[in-house]
């Protein structure tokens, strides 16, 4: 059986299981591992089908084969429950994780995440994105910047965009745009009583915070929203330290 690619960090009683954003693979976490409580808790971080070290890897790129595989790798493992985070894309994934297996999951970790109803948006949006997964830097560039309220550097958007082409494929890159644009799984999750703890980004896009209230907040009854201060959508990468202490308080909670 071929498993997704994934790294271990830590081996504490506490298992957590996680993954990665559009634009990057499992080494958008790295400014967070050296700030990770290893002692108690377990983390797998993993690259999704067509990212980082499991590139060659192709698929479907839909919810339900990323929660497939997701979930074979953890039953490899021999964990019988366990924590999930997910950032942006993946904080789709992780719900379609939770709601499949409702005893096995002690907590989810959602950091600026798409709903389970998906993020869709009008055409020019929808083209928009497709030329960012294929091949116009300036279009990817111009994303990140608005996902971090333009307060960086060209450079930071820069090294995004380098890294996005070279951890991932394009087929990948638009497989899961189309993923996260049009999956609906929403009238499946609602009622769940997983807890959950939904981060949202300061800086992140407009209206963010109403996103996230009018969806998770409405459907999770164990649901609690955080603001990850002096951050936009990317706070592992933005304020690595803070988003540690707010997860490992949570799992700490919920373990």
């Amino acid at each position: 059986m071929e498993f997704i690619a994934h790294k271990q960090i830590g081996s504490g009683k506490e298992k957590v299981f996680v993954m990665h954003h559009w634009m990057g693979d499992s080494t958008s976490y790295d400014s967070m591992l050296p700030y990770l409580n290893t002692d108690e808790y377990t983390y797998v971080f993993v690259d999704l089908r067509g990212y980082g070290r499991s590139k060659e890897m192709r698929g479907t790129y839909s919810v339900e084969e990323a929660s497939s595989d997701a979930i074979k790798l953890i039953n490899s493992f021999g964990w019988n429950k366990f924590h999930l985070i997910g950032h942006s894309m993946s904080g789709m994934i992780v719900q379609k994780i939770a709601v499949d297996n409702p005893l096995r999951v002690k907590s989810v970790v959602a950091i600026t995440p798409v709903p389970a109803c998906g993020s869709p948006g009008p055409k020019e949006m929808m083209d928009f994105f497709e030329s960012a997964a294929l091949n116009n830097d300036e279009a990817a560039m111009e994303c990140v910047n608005t996902l971090t309220s333009n307060r960086y550097t060209k450079t930071f958007a820069k090294n995004m965009v380098t890294g996005i082409r070279q951890w991932s494929t394009s087929e990948a890159r638009l497989g899961y745009m189309n993923m996260f644009f049009h999956t609906d799984f929403s009238e499946s999750v609602k009622g769940l009583r997983t807890p959950i703890l939904v981060l949202f980004g300061e800086h992140d896009f407009e209206g963010s915070e109403a996103f996230m209230r009018n969806t998770f907040l409405q459907w999770y009854p164990n649901a609690q929203l955080e603001c990850c201060k002096a951050s936009g959508h990317y706070p592992m990468i933005e304020t690595p330290v803070a988003l540690v202490a707010a997860i490992e308080k949570f799992l700490s909670a919920n373990s």
